[in-house]
């Protein structure tokens, strides 16, 4: 089984929830969304913000597999980066929907469905 962290915007936060149950269901270890609650990132100080990305960053060098959950194609600046980080780290990066943008789809492994990646994180 493989690890896997989700990167993905806060507007699809419940639909990652849901793919995070049905992969801790299949037995895959899944970084990222945790059980614990999510907090506003407006509501953030910059110091709050900071650490908070620090520790996701930290949760991807974990992972063996990256999910770019942009169900409606959206990536905002945040995933962007992670979408980098995650290159630079040598992690393969999925997503469910294609990227527009040439110089990010050439950093992406593959676009798979979310049954696809489950078949992926449990190989």
């Amino acid at each position: 089984m493989k690890t896997v962290c989700m990167c993905g915007s806060f507007r699809h936060y419940d639909e990652m929830v849901a793919l995070r149950d049905v992969l801790l269901a299949s037995g895959t270890t899944c970084e990222w969304p945790t059980s614990e609650g999510r907090r506003n990132p407006t509501t953030m100080t910059d110091e709050e913000a900071r650490a908070a990305i620090l520790v996701h960053l930290e949760r991807m060098d974990r992972a063996d597999l990256i999910l770019v959950y942009n169900e409606d194609g959206y990536l905002g600046s945040s995933v962007v980066m992670e979408i980098g980080y995650a290159y630079a780290r040598r992690r393969p990066i999925y997503t469910i929907a294609p990227i527009s943008d040439p110089f990010l789809r050439g950093l992406v492994t593959g676009v798979v469905s979310a049954e696809e990646f489950l078949r992926l994180a449990r190989a």
